[in-house]
């Protein structure tokens, strides 16, 4: 029996041959590849949350990709959602957004944003946001990294997108210890559906815990698991 097979790939790579992650249930397989580059030597990368009034603020910052939610965990509300690419040159954070929920305008947008980590470890991005305490180590957990769906696999078939990023983009983040998927639309600038939460990778078991998603609030408060390892090759 033949099932639904998903091929995801990193979404910036500089090298052709690298470790990729196989993620598998009983109704799907995920291939993701990755392709580690630092840009900065502030140690900004991982998790950075705040709670307040029963709304979450969830910031994950990979390598590349700069990401930002907001959602009420007792009414199971999602506020917002914006990111993109990044960079950091000295004390600033050069962001070119991708997807904004609240405002389609900013989309292809770039803003000069100043980022800093407190004495007291906190985390502030200038007066947008401020008092970000760290959620996990930064790179802790094999899944690290921002990963893009670029094909499919059926039936024996590969299916490939002649351009896996552009225009429509469904991306999966990941830090050591959350998730966020999004997905949006860079020429039309639509935002579509975002989810996230927690997730763990233990014993060769990867398993989200939902805390917002933009479907269904039937679906806060449940976990998925999926098998996982690590190959090497194109």
């Amino acid at each position: 029996m033949h099932y639904p097979q998903y091929f995801i790939y990193i979404y910036f790579t500089k090298m052709r041959s690298m470790k990729k992650i196989l993620l598998f249930t009983s109704y799907c397989i995920l291939m993701l590849t990755s392709s580690v580059n630092s840009q900065t030597n502030m140690n900004v990368l991982g998790a950075w949350g705040k709670e307040e009034n029963n709304t979450k603020t969830l910031v994950i910052i990979t390598d590349y990709i700069f990401s930002v939610a907001s959602y009420n965990l007792v009414e199971k509300k999602f506020n917002y959602t914006w990111g993109g690419k990044y960079r950091i040159d000295k004390e600033n954070m050069e962001l070119s957004y991708e997807w904004h929920s609240q405002d389609t305008a900013m989309v292809n947008l770039s803003a000069s944003i100043p980022i800093a980590i407190k004495k007291d470890g906190q985390l502030s991005l200038g007066n947008i946001l401020s008092g970000l305490t760290r959620l996990d180590g930064g790179k802790a957990g094999d899944l690290f990294g921002s990963w893009i769906i670029s094909g499919n696999y059926t039936n024996d078939t590969v299916s490939k997108r002649a351009n896996p990023f552009f225009p429509r983009r469904t991306m999966k983040i990941i830090s050591g210890k959350y998730f966020q998927w999004v997905s949006y639309n860079v020429v039309t600038k639509k935002f579509f559906d975002a989810g996230g939460g927690t997730q763990t990778t233990q014993n060769g078991k990867y398993t989200e815990n939902i805390e917002y998603f933009t479907k269904t609030t039937q679906s806060i408060g449940k976990s998925l698991s999926f098998g996982y390892s690590i190959i090497d090759g194109d």
